[in-house]
């Protein structure tokens, strides 16, 4: 099973509301009651999906929420077939939240009807707010029936905690729809949800330092985000501890020796995309709900917290893919320094004659992405994050590429053929390993590096140019380039000195 309880801690919601509703107070009896979706737990994803369809398609029961809690925690036998019990007397516990629902309403559809002193335009609003809620919930029931919509089609895997969240969203629905005027509050409880567990994703996998302001880490998008939800918080009360109790258990999940917690942090991050995909089926029938003061907060919540979700996910998968991939020695094997080649002053790619044979580093590198794609398949990702995954991987495997042949002092014409070979005997291998090997995607990472080892050609007049029109290298790669072609097409030192100068660097190499 998969710890559903991300953030260290022992709970997973947050609270039904943070106030009472305009209606009434009736919301007070609901909160007296109990919310279902604030225990956290440890489940078996597989067992978990049987409980989905009822739970989005609205129709799921507090209690059974808790029997597949019980089930998931492997309690002992007694305690499971008070679940079952408890599951057995789901028609009793439906018709008590009738009868919450109920008292939350001053006057019925019917009594609304007939009563001649309310306004004809409250009236409508109304009956149109019902009937918003009501398509609403009906979109999030489709997604359940196994009819081949929604979550049926995709059949995910998903954690505890998506799926107490997947009720908390029905539940909301219903009182969306029994509640009218009350919609804009509970719409904000509905959105709570979703935003805290946002939070604690971020809190439990993401990288508190890419919240810096000059972090190229994630996204504007996310970090705007991240920030407006915590009101500028810092994240600590949400990081696994190294200490003893819960976070010891919390941080050792995110140990190397559990692939940087590798399987969690996917299944986290896929529970919470799929929420994020059965969300936006809900945005027309919200708006349509929701007053049209309303409207600005409905597109915030769609087109900058859902929309971050994605961002989140790259982060956490760029950040994992790096922990799993050691590619910190990757330069340093490419380019020259050795202390051989700095004695000799010459460099591994300053050949007089081509090679037949590819460099070392090459079968190194092979085996280090062989090991990777290992972990991944030890872990058991799903087919889209194994795909993102890679795609990391290899984009990191050529940027450390193009940094190593930054750090080749001397080229010759016949050093570049070979780079190109190493190259190409390389992107066979990686072809062999990824899942996206007939795509061009594969062939748009390795051409970050081909680029770079073509530009060896590039005539002095046009140099200039090229360094403008290729931002993606850094001003110490575009040097260190500029050095190569120099030295080996016996460039003057004025040109050189004045290229340096133009693309607003001093580092000579």
């Amino acid at each position: 099973g998969v710890a559903a309880d991300i953030g260290g801690s022992s709970r997973f919601g947050v609270a039904a509301f943070g106030g009472i509703a305009e209606d009434g107070s009736a919301f007070e009896l609901f909160v007296r009651k109990g919310n279902p979706f604030t225990e956290g737990s440890a489940a078996d994803n597989n067992n978990m999906l049987d409980g989905v369809s009822s739970a989005h398609g609205g129709s799921a029961s507090r209690t059974t929420a808790r029997a597949i809690t019980a089930s998931c925690k492997g309690e002992d036998h007694g305690e499971k077939q008070a679940a079952a019990a408890a599951v057995a007397g789901d028609d009793d516990e439906d018709e008590d939240d009738a009868e919450v629902c109920a008292a939350y309403i001053d006057e019925g559809d019917d009594d609304d009807e007939d009563d001649d002193t309310m306004d004809q335009e409250v009236r409508r609003a109304r009956r149109e707010a019902r009937a918003a809620a009501a398509a609403a919930e009906a979109s999030a029931a489709a997604g359940g029936e196994g009819n081949g919509k929604g979550l049926s089609a995709r059949n995910p895997s998903l954690t505890a905690s998506s799926l107490y969240l997947l009720q908390g969203v029905a539940e909301y629905l219903r009182l969306m729809r029994a509640l009218t005027p009350s919609v804009p509050v509970i719409f904000q409880g509905m959105c709570a949800l979703f935003e805290t567990t946002l939070v604690r994703m971020f809190g439990a996998f993401g990288r508190h330092e890419a919240l810096h302001p000059t972090s190229d880490q994630i996204t504007p998008r996310l970090r705007s985000t991240l920030v407006r939800l915590t009101s500028g918080a810092t994240f600590g009360s949400l990081t696994p501890g190294m200490g003893g109790g819960a976070g010891s258990e919390a941080w050792s999940v995110l140990s190397s020796g559990n692939l940087y917690g590798l399987k969690e942090r996917v299944i986290a991050l896929e529970s919470l995309a799929c929420i994020a995909e059965e969300l936006k089926r809900l945005k027309l029938g919200l708006k349509q709900a929701l007053p049209p003061k309303e409207e600005q907060k409905l597109e915030r919540f769609f087109g900058q917290t859902i929309a971050s979700v994605e961002d989140l996910r790259e982060h956490v998968y760029s950040h994992v893919a790096g922990l799993l991939l050691n590619l910190s020695w990757v330069s340093e094997a490419i380019g020259d320094s050795d202390k051989l080649s700095d004695k000799l002053k010459t460099g591994k790619y300053a050949k007089k004659e081509v090679s037949t044979d590819h460099s070392k580093w090459v079968d190194d590198l092979s085996t280090e992405l062989t090991q990777f794609g290992a972990k991944l398949a030890c872990a058991e990702v799903t087919a889209e994050a194994l795909v993102m995954l890679w795609d990391f991987a290899i984009a990191e495997t050529a940027s450390a590429m193009v940094a190593g042949f930054a750090r080749v002092r001397k080229c010759s014409s016949e050093g570049r053929v070979s780079m190109s070979l190493d190259v190409q005997v390389l992107l066979g291998s990686v072809r062999n390993l990824a899942p996206f090997s007939g795509s061009s995607k594969l062939e748009s990472h390795f051409r970050l590096v081909e680029t770079y080892i073509k530009a060896f050609y590039t005539p002095e007049s046009e140099m200039l140019y090229w360094t403008q029109v290729h931002p993606e290298y850094t001003p110490r790669q575009k040097v260190a380039l500029i050095n190569q072609v120099s030295g080996a097409y016996g460039w003057s030192s004025k040109s050189k000195s004045e290229l340096i100068s133009a693309i607003g660097s001093d580092e000579l190499l």
